[in-house]
């Protein structure tokens, strides 16, 4: 056992579940700024390794939810519902997943040019990750309830926004289909990316309900 698995067995149970939680959202804002980053450069070269280094973010995000799963077996009594652990740790993997999904598209569908919307929807991306790990690490206390219904409307105001500009591109897309695989592709990547955003507003809503029921 790796000395963090210890010492995650030696603290109190409860603690461990934030734990969890935040490496999760830390994870998860780790890969949406390594997208971000990379897909600014528009170096089709670079697609490759930024796919390995997302399959290594998602196997991270693999073993927490394992871990979240395994302990929530083995705990009788959590420190918020049981359900609300589960969703949260679902949603924050499949924000990782969905990420990875995008760049494995990039090198499938050998993408050379990246529209303009795949880089705006990344930085919201960024953003949204970001106030997600807040929000994760809000649960420990939920003393600050103001900070976070201010952080949840940001949240859903970033996800509209995403949504918007994912409509936008699609018809663009559909505008002039000259090359039918072409309009297939980046129909389906858009709809990755901007997955992502939806995932992310799914923690946020779960943070708030728990919130609500833990006031």
């Amino acid at each position: 056992m790796s000395l963090n698995a210890l010492m995650r067995w030696l603290k109190p149970r409860e603690m461990v579940f934030f734990d969890l939680l935040e490496s999760a959202a830390g994870n998860a804002y780790q890969a949406a700024q390594l997208f971000d980053l990379e897909i600014r450069t528009g170096d089709p070269v670079r697609f490759a390794e930024l796919r390995r280094q997302m399959k290594d973010l998602e196997h991270i995000g693999d073993d927490i939810t394992r871990e979240i799963m395994d302990r929530l077996n083995q705990t009788f009594v959590t420190p918020i519902e049981r359900e609300d652990i589960m969703a949260l740790a679902h949603a924050l993997d499949d924000v990782v997943d969905k990420i990875h999904a995008v760049c494995e598209r990039l090198i499938l569908y050998r993408i050379g040019h990246v529209m303009p919307a795949v880089t705006e929807i990344s930085s919201i991306i960024v953003e949204g990750s970001g106030e997600i790990l807040h929000l994760i690490r809000s649960l420990r206390n939920m003393s600050n309830q103001k900070e976070i219904r201010d952080r949840i409307r940001r949240v859903h105001t970033l996800e509209n926004k995403a949504d918007s500009i994912y409509h936008a591109a699609l018809a663009q897309v559909f505008e002039d289909p000259k090359d039918p695989i072409e309009l297939i592709k980046w129909k389906e990547l858009l709809e990755q990316i901007e997955d992502a955003t939806d995932k992310i507003e799914l923690v946020a809503k779960v943070v708030g309900s728990t919130v609500m029921r833990n006031a």
